[in-house]
């Protein structure tokens, strides 16, 4: 008797005329701590198949017993019968999709060269069927990754509205190599060939499960990272633009005079990109579910909505600000007008706090932007623990209250004194961008659907301008006519 033993035939005719001696059982235990991980995995929204060498019944008791398949799953592998593909044979499964197709990409001269992996249109569609349900496949050869991986990346997600699926693979050997080339991210791990750990994205410094867990998490956090400062930093501009060209308009001169620009220029670039920047990673964030798009419909909303409220909050305080704090000036009148009236140091104290209000506005809208989702309320969660973003909040409310009470704010923005009444009036104000990034959170976000731009294509590049440059750029610096008209010859030596 060859090949497999898979029929009860097979196994009652080698049971014959046998004498049982022992039975010998060799165990790998699992990890206590894997089937927690998993668990979090899935509540993450990382969807795990598991591809072994190991017989298919083998397989899938190791996936039951780490907590990928339920009870309901495990049992629906012993039958047949079964509609839902839960496991797969490598055999089978390599008749369902078939061979991959792999295709060199055009890339311009000197990049480098890329490829496309994709699978018939039919045995494709075939495998988008299983696609959902599909966890667990056994006796696999290497190359069975490959042909899951691609399988995979061209199936739509029905989870992101049809988006193309982003998958990992985990591997330690030179066999795993084509499939990291195909995957979108690969980890290597650290008992692994030095050839993989070379191919892949990532090394991990364990052989953890963990690590791959972990890997995930900093990876949305730092995209979260990125569009919380961006919200910050185009709300701010937003609301900064409208100031100054109001206040020059109606008030002669700039609100915000060049000094105070400049840190408040700190504040966006700096400041507000460190505090954002080191936000750890949190439960929420594992949750987090990214779209290819870095801006998404839910900042369009907190942005917009954010930059009109702030705007409303800033044009009170310009306007009204005489009648709230009890002073009085011309418009026509000049900060640095050294009149008997006072009427320039009114006006340079009513821009003090047109200043003061503005900085605080930015103050709290920095915490409202540490949460981008499109349903927090606040981004005050988890605040305490981020030391550096309660250091840089604590700075600024410092450099104000120094600048508005003391001498040095005469000495650095050019700033006047201000009473204790009218600075807390800045502030209660500017909180109050806090209650309405709450209140924006219920604004439908298919309203500003429509607002998304296209991150792929540059803004502008059917203009004239943009279209000039490619030529020049695309143009040889030097080329004769007579080569250009097909008559040049070159000269010949004597």
């Amino acid at each position: 008797m060859s090949g497999e033993i898979d029929t009860n035939e097979e196994v009652a005719a080698l049971e014959q005329d046998q004498t049982f001696l022992a039975l010998v059982v060799l165990r790998d235990p699992v990890r206590s701590s894997v089937k927690e991980i998993v668990k979090e995995s899935e509540e993450s929204g990382v969807n795990l198949h598991l591809v072994s060498g190991d017989n298919l019944n083998t397989a899938c008791k190791l996936a039951h017993d780490i907590g990928m398949l339920t009870h309901e799953e495990y049992e629906s592998t012993k039958s047949k019968d079964s509609h839902e593909r839960v496991a797969m044979d490598a055999s089978e499964f390599r008749e369902l999709v078939g061979d991959v197709i792999k295709r060199a990409d055009e890339v311009e001269e000197g990049l480098e060269q890329t490829f496309t992996y994709e699978l018939e249109t039919h045995r494709q569609e075939r495998f988008n069927f299983i696609v959902n349900s599909l966890k667990v496949i056994g006796r696999a050869e290497p190359e069975d990754k490959l042909r899951l991986v691609v399988a995979l990346q061209n199936a739509p997600d029905a989870n992101e509205s049809g988006m193309a699926r982003k998958v990992a693979i985990v591997g330690e050997g030179i066999s795993d190599c084509a499939a990291f080339d195909a995957a979108d991210v690969s980890f290597a791990c650290q008992s692994g060939t030095s050839y993989a750990r070379n191919k892949a994205s990532m090394i991990l410094r364990t052989n953890d499960f963990d690590s791959c867990l972990q890997a995930v998490k900093w990876g949305r956090n730092i995209y979260m990272n990125v569009r919380r400062f961006l919200q910050f930093q185009i709300t701010c501009n937003l609301c900064l633009v409208v100031v100054m060209i109001v206040s020059y308009c109606t008030m002669t001169e700039g609100a915000l005079n060049a000094t105070q620009l400049i840190y408040i220029n700190l504040i966006m670039d700096i400041f507000g990109a460190l505090a954002l920047a080191s936000t750890r990673p949190s439960t929420a964030t594992e949750r987090y579910n990214n779209s290819s798009q870095v801006m998404t419909s839910a900042m369009y909303r907190q942005i917009f909505g954010t930059s009109l409220f702030m705007i409303a909050i800033m044009m009170v305080i310009m306007f009204a600000g005489k009648s709230i704090f009890n002073l009085n000036y011309f418009a026509s009148t000049q900060t640095i007008d050294l009149d008997i009236f006072g009427l320039g140091k009114a006006k340079m104290e009513h821009f003090t706090l047109i200043w003061n209000t503005f900085v605080f506005l930015q103050v709290f809208n920095l915490i409202n932007c540490r949460d981008v989702s499109s349903s927090g309320r606040n981004g005050f969660s988890g605040l305490h623990r981020n030391f550096l973003t309660v250091f840089i909040i604590l700075l600024i409310v410092g450099v104000q209250f120094l600048s508005c009470f003391t001498f040095l704010g005469r000495i650095f923005f050019e700033a006047s004194y201000t009473g204790a009444r009218e600075w807390m009036v800045c502030v209660v104000a500017a909180s109050s961008v806090l209650l309405a990034n709450a209140l924006l959170k219920f604004v439908p976000e298919s309203i500003f659907a429509k607002a998304q731009l296209n991150e792929k294509e540059p803004i502008g590049q059917n203009s004239r301008i943009l279209a000039a440059y490619n030529t020049g750029a695309k143009g040889k610096a030097f080329k004769p006519k007579a080569i250009a008209e097909g008559s040049y010859e070159p000269p010949v030596s004597q």
